[in-house]
């Protein structure tokens, strides 16, 4: 089974999260944006997520539908994002930005929920394979954040840009090699032994998005996002703070995905001995412990390195449950726009929320009151899951 050709894009595209994630707050800084203003445009960052990639998975379906496969059209979204994402170099204002950011990550958030649906269905009955390819992303996104991190302290903030352009470059040459050998198109008839339905909505039908399962599973996924928002958006910022070099921040961020690609390695192993309902339960109880220690200790590198390694469970296990969950509630034709649906609600919706939260809890409160708050949040979401484990079960079997 050839897999390389995933593996390749994966890895570039988390190049470019390696570059935005950690540090695009970094920039927006030394642009001369306030906490308040980098929170509203971190989520607009993310609220891409929420409609983008659901209407690009709609068209992408169609298109796999008639040609077998939608991937020609992750070249156009990678060379789309990189003409957008270089004109925030001349910007300085505070919606010129907005718009900017708001245009690039349109193209940018619509492909990778088209490339876990390709992924899942290339490794057909194998899916628990599906992180010995993710993995190879996790490698990209160490070699940038890494890399860049130890750059800056030379360069500063600037280096983070032309890092940014030089990732998408490189992703645009990455999906001019994407092949997906195991899908072929669909006609109207029976296909082996089974009737096909033509259906060319651009929207999963609201009985499905109306199902108990899938809206208790998105709402907790939704919450456990929110939590995450500080992190993602205000960890850089936060550990600088308190004295972290740059170079010391890349290698914080680094070991954090170091062993989240164990969990991508030996995860399958947890993912057939445990009920996936209770993997997810567990992953919000790590989570609530995380944000507190985080909060109580950032002055102690020996806590705060132990806080990376929880990311592990927090991502790493957190989603590779969620992408299989996904994978049995939207199946067939509305396969690319269920995981589109998870990345959208979850990491749309929910980073777009905690995002636009976090600035002014930040510029009210304080920055360790607002991991304390994300803390508290997952308690609550993990005593609420707990209700629902047996449900999440059943549907994984």
């Amino acid at each position: 089974m050839r897999n390389w050709h995933f593996s390749n894009f994966y890895f570039f595209y988390f190049t470019t999260v390696g570059v935005i994630v950690p540090y695009w707050s970094l920039y927006l800084q030394h642009k001369g944006f306030n906490a308040a203003q980098i929170g509203q445009l971190m989520a607009v960052l993310l609220v891409t997520k929420v409609i983008a990639p659901n209407i690009w998975a709609a068209f992408a379906d169609n298109i796999a539908l008639r040609k077998g496969s939608s991937l020609g059209l992750i070249k156009y979204a990678t060379l789309a994002t990189l003409a957008v994402y270089v004109c925030t170099y001349w910007l300085a204002d505070f919606w010129a930005m907005a718009i900017a950011m708001f245009g690039f990550c349109v193209f940018w958030n619509a492909c990778l929920p088209q490339i876990e649906a390709a992924t899942l269905n290339h490794l057909a009955d194998k899916k628990e394979q599906y992180g010995l390819i993710r993995l190879w992303g996790s490698v990209g996104f160490i070699v940038t954040v890494s890399g860049l991190g130890w750059l800056m302290d030379f360069t500063g903030p600037s280096a983070i840009l032309p890092a940014g352009a030089l990732a998408l470059l490189c992703l645009f040459f990455a999906s001019l090699l994407m092949r997906d050998a195991n899908l072929v198109p669909e006609k109207d008839g029976e296909r082996e032994g089974q009737k096909i339905i033509s259906d060319k909505s651009l929207v999963i039908p609201l009985a499905k998005l109306l199902n108990r399962k899938v809206l208790i599973l998105l709402s907790l996924c939704v919450l456990m996002q929110i939590s995450h928002a500080p992190f993602y958006t205000f960890f850089s910022i936060y550990l600088e703070s308190y004295g972290y070099s740059k170079f010391h921040i890349g290698m914080l961020w680094s070991i954090g995905v170091v062993f989240e690609i164990a969990i991508f390695i030996f995860g399958y192993r947890l993912l057939r001995r445990f009920a996936l309902g209770s993997l997810l339960a567990f992953t919000f109880v790590v989570a609530a412990l995380r944000w507190v220690l985080l909060a109580r200790f950032p002055e102690q590198e020996s806590i705060i390195l132990f806080t990376q390694i929880l990311h592990a469970i927090t991502y790493g296990l957190y989603h590779s449950v969620m992408i299989q969950l996904i994978d049995t509630l939207f199946q067939g034709r509305y396969q690319i726009r269920g995981q589109a649906l998870y990345s959208g609600v979850t990491f749309g919706l929910g980073g777009a929320i905690g995002s636009f939260v976090s600035g002014f809890i930040w510029s009210t409160f304080g920055q360790n009151q607002l991991f304390y708050g994300a803390g508290v949040l997952m308690f609550l979401v993990c005593v609420f899951s707990l209700f629902f484990i047996r449900k999440f079960s059943e549907q994984s079997t």
